[in-house]
């Protein structure tokens, strides 16, 4: 009888001890799930436009960024940018031309910004503009 109770006890343990392992992987499943929803919550889009006069358009990209991200970085990984300093005076091999006085401004969301490129923030679905234009 007493080989009986302790076989009996013994099992009982093990289907404890199983349960709680599984509920453990469950638990950490769960976690991983939440990881990956709490970073594709991070992941935003953007629309990059490129424009000549501010009618032809050259190209327009809806690109990816992170939450925090400047206009400047997201540049810089998606297009190939010429710089003077912390000014995009190339993209995408059009290059600011002093002499004919074409160069390149931008706007988000059709408002003009009043800071560099750098220091302009991002949030979701704004739209860039990026003008090569003739200023006077």
């Amino acid at each position: 009888m007493k080989k009986y109770l302790l076989t009996l006890l013994t099992i009982f343990t093990l289907a404890l001890a199983g349960c709680a392992i599984g509920q453990e992987n469950t638990e950490n499943n769960q976690n991983a799930g939440e990881t990956q929803e709490e970073q594709q919550q991070e992941q935003a889009e953007v629309t990059v436009k490129l424009t000549k006069d501010g009618e032809e358009v050259i190209s327009e990209e809806t690109v990816e960024f992170e939450e925090g991200e400047s206009i400047m970085e997201v540049m810089e990984r998606n297009f190939d940018l010429t710089l003077d300093g912390d000014f995009i005076v190339g993209i995408d091999g059009v290059e600011s031309d002093t002499e004919n006085s074409y160069f390149w401004t931008y706007t988000v969301n059709e408002e003009e910004v009043m800071v560099g490129a750098k220091e302009y923030i991002l949030e979701a679905d704004d739209v860039v503009q990026f003008n090569y234009a003739k200023w006077e």
